[in-house]
C-alpha cells in the first residue's frame, strides 16, 4: 500500500498558491461585474443628469 506525503513546506506553498488564485478570481470577477453594471447604467445616469440640468 502506498501513502501520499506532502511535507509542510510544499503543503503551505500549495495552500498559499490555491488561496491567492481563488482570491484573485474573486476580486477580478467583482471588478468585471462592476464595470458591466457601470456600462449598462451609464446611459440612464446621463439621461437623469440631463433632465436635472434642463430643469
Amino acid at each position: 500500500m502506498t501513502f501520499l506525503y506532502i511535507d509542510p513546506g510544499s503543503g503551505s506553498l500549495l495552500f498559499q498558491a490555491l488561496l491567492s488564485g481563488f482570491l484573485t478570481l474573486v476580486v477580478f470577477s467583482k471588478r468585471i461585474i462592476a464595470y458591466i453594471k457601470y456600462s449598462f447604467f451609464k446611459k440612464k445616469r446621463e439621461e437623469d443628469d440631463e433632465a436635472e440640468t434642463s430643469e
